[in-house]
């Protein structure tokens, strides 16, 4: 098999992430093995009653409930400031490895920038365990069924998308990301919110 090929495929399969097609939820887990409940995970917010017009460059019209306390998410209005929104799963493991990255920019930038994890195809019980023990404190809405994903057409996570204030996508990355890629998508949405 020629070396390119080779290459080829090596690299499609580290930039599919995880596929969603059969998510091994149990194998993920996270917490005691008692029956104790899980932690509550951190509210979402209340978000403006603006609405973006439906487009090429807007989040489809979804409404997710909310992992933690606080009211149901509409992806649809998500404006007002730009916004993070990363889809992730405990049953990915490059999903895993980024949460830091994320909750360390959230720290820093969490005032400018408001962040949305969307656990996807996932045990929300799982996800509250793992949210908790790692220290994650930004909300967290469920997609249970994967519908952000299709209609993103995207196969695998994690996913993270780049709202500007507007509530409209302007970037999106598929895979792991850096703290380098990270930043850099943070400070392109800060630049965007002072032009």
């Amino acid at each position: 098999m020629p070396v390119r090929l080779v290459g080829g495929l090596l690299t499609a399969a580290l930039l599919a992430g995880c596929a969603t097609a059969e998510p091994n939820v149990t194998a993920a887990r996270t917490g005691p093995a008692t029956a104790e409940a899980a932690p509550p995970a951190p509210a979402c917010e209340q978000l403006p009653e603006d609405t973006l017009p439906a487009g090429a460059d807007a989040l489809p019209r979804l409404t997710l409930p909310c992992l933690g306390p606080g009211p149901d998410v509409a992806l649809d209005r998500l404006t007002g400031r730009p916004t993070l929104v990363n889809l992730w799963a405990t049953w990915c493991g490059p999903c895993r490895e980024e949460m830091p990255l994320l909750q360390e920019a959230h720290a820093r930038h969490g005032e400018q920038v408001r962040f949305l994890g969307v656990d996807v195809q996932d045990d929300p019980e799982a996800a509250r365990w793992f949210l908790d023990e790692h220290g994650i404190d930004y909300p967290h809405a469920v997609d249970a069924d994967g519908e952000l994903l299709q209609e993103l057409g995207i196969r695998g996570l994690p996913v993270t998308l780049a709202l500007d204030a507007d509530g409209r996508v302007v970037d999106r990355a598929v895979g792991e990301l850096t703290s380098e890629e990270l930043q850099g998508l943070i400070d392109d949405l800060l630049r965007s919110g002072d032009a």
